[in-house]
């Protein structure tokens, strides 16, 4: 077995962490093998008794398998977490995430907009186990400590908003939670933690649908939770057990491969990000751009505090409507329409096809909702990407 980089981690910067940290080589092979197989036999009955109770003795792969692990080690890294555990899909990771943290009676206060999966679990699915929940703009506090009830255990939000990217004040969400003792569960997919990581600023649990910028090559369904080794622990013994929805090893394998690279690939979807924003804050056909991080925005003090930089992933508003929308997308050659985001190609959506008629009601953002285009910017050449546009938005 070759060198590694050991448990301390201090020091090292987020690329080197995610090339080396957690890996285990043998032969002196630089990239870690899949363990693909489901079960670990052991030479006798008191060896397997014993790996009941050892962190890394492996009996199952439903339950752990040493791939799964050393992506693991690398997300609770990256998100500066104790521990962290893979599910099979972002959802697996947010329903499994609510069922450990919830019982019947209990109430969530949620922001809104949230993804469109979250929004419809909390309405529509919890409830019939009597759990409730209550969705309000967290960038109004004073609404985040009035919707708060006796019985609310969890304030549950995103880093940007779906859609918009709107911003909030986590200190101070932070600071509420502390006053109720209630549990905070942040939703990091869209910021990812090459711009902000919430457990440094007293996030209790952290999620991400890792099929996103973490895996890169949108060719991995999956999801992730980091926490503290207790409550990771504690879910692992439970929800992975019991609802069996870990990630197999090939896709455990193939998202330590995207881990690699996610320092990289970030800084070249900011880069081409921030300057086709610029391009388009400045174009008479766009009426908004939605990206805290540009120097016009609203919010942009707040962002500049929470937020080291911007990802790939904003949108834009056009004075033509839906009319102005649909051409615009029909006429692009390199942006590919898709629901997702955060792989290497360019994709680009609009929230009106996508977002519950129950939040459409709910946020001041309804009468905007049909004008609005979400980008997700690519690792094409940004010259390329820019030519894209300006004839797209010529043919408007």
């Amino acid at each position: 077995m070759s060198k590694q980089l050991g448990k301390e981690t201090k020091g090292a910067g987020m690329q080197t962490i995610l090339a080396h940290y957690g890996d285990e080589t043998f032969l002196g092979a630089v990239v870690p093998p899949v363990f693909i197989n489901t079960l670990f036999t052991f030479d006798s009955y008191e060896a397997f008794q014993k790996s009941q109770w050892q962190e890394e003795t492996y009996y199952y792969s439903r339950i752990s398998n040493p791939t799964q692990q050393i992506a693991e080690k690398k997300l609770a890294a990256l998100e500066k977490g104790e521990a962290a555990k893979l599910f099979t899909s972002g959802m697996a990771a947010i329903s499994s995430t609510l069922l450990h943290c919830l019982s019947q009676g209990d109430h969530v206060v949620c922001s809104y907009p949230i993804y469109g999966g979250t929004h419809q679990l909390l309405q529509n699915y919890l409830p019939k186990f009597g759990i409730t929940a209550d969705f309000v703009d967290f960038r109004q506090l004073d609404q985040v400590q009035a919707a708060i009830k006796p019985n609310t255990k969890m304030l549950y939000c995103e880093g940007f908003s779906t859609f918009y990217m709107d911003v909030f004040d986590i200190p101070a969400v932070v600071q509420i939670a502390k006053q109720h003792q209630l549990l905070t569960v942040m939703d990091n997919t869209c910021a990812t933690p090459a711009t902000m990581r919430p457990i440094e600023w007293g996030i209790d649990i952290v999620i991400h649908s890792a099929s996103k910028y973490l895996s890169g090559h949108s060719d991995v369904t999956a999801g992730v939770v980091i926490a503290s080794q207790e409550r990771i622990d504690a879910i692992a013994n439970n929800e992975i057990v019991l609802l069996g929805a870990a990630l197999a090893p090939l896709e455990a394998w193939l998202l330590t491969r995207g881990l690699k690279t996610f320092g990289l690939r970030m800084k070249q979807h900011a880069e081409s990000a921030k300057q086709i924003a610029l391009m388009l804050s400045q174009h008479p056909q766009v009426s908004r751009v939605n990206l805290p991080l540009l120097e016009q925005h609203e919010q942009h003090e707040l962002a500049v505090r929470q937020f080291s930089g911007n990802t790939g992933l904003f949108s834009f508003e056009l004075h033509g409507g839906p009319y102005a929308v649909a051409k615009l997308m029909n006429n692009l050659k390199l942006f590919q329409i898709g629901v997702s985001w955060g792989g290497f190609e360019s994709l680009i959506y609009s929230p009106g096809l996508a977002i519950n008629p129950e939040q459409k009601s709910r946020t001041e953002h309804e009468t905007r909702l049909e004008h609005t285009v979400r980008l997700s910017v690519g690792l094409e050449d940004i010259e390329d990407l820019m030519e894209d546009f300006n004839q797209a938005l010529a043919s408007l």
